[in-house]
């Protein structure tokens, strides 16, 4: 998972083009077969991404950063699909997505798992204190 240190305002004034483009930008987000994860220190926010390629199914590990026994022991999951058709599964419940359907997947959940040859599932994250049920929009 790479990190994303965010600095202050008042440093943030003083940065170059690529001092700006090194702090802010998330680069090769969308890589094919691979979940990619950005951790950035504002609100503990995860970026992500995760782009199944072929016929495996992808599933969303826990990082030796969160300090968890899985990705959303204490974090919230929120599923953007901005590819082709594909399907998003947590705890053996399935969600079929279409493009730029949109999925919320609560604290507590311990298997998420990615398919779909087309899809590219944008993802965000960020610690919950509660639990709330998965819900597809």
């Amino acid at each position: 998972m790479k990190m994303f240190i965010m600095p202050d305002p008042e440093r943030s004034m003083g940065l170059s083009t690529a001092q700006l483009r090194k702090t802010f930008l998330i680069e090769d987000l969308f890589t094919p077969g691979q979940i990619v994860l950005n951790y950035c220190d504002v609100d503990r926010t995860i970026v992500g991404s995760a782009v199944p390629a072929g016929r495996e199914a992808l599933t969303l590990g826990t990082a030796d950063e969160l300090r968890a026994d899985f990705f959303l022991q204490r974090r919230e999951l929120g599923v953007l699909n901005i590819g082709g058709k594909g399907t998003v599964t947590a705890d053996g419940q399935t969600f079929e997505m279409d493009a730029l359907d949109c999925l919320y997947v609560g604290r507590g959940v311990k298997e998420v798992r990615f398919s779909g040859e087309g899809a590219q599932f944008y993802l965000v994250s960020y610690p919950a204190h509660a639990t709330f049920p998965t819900t597809q929009a």
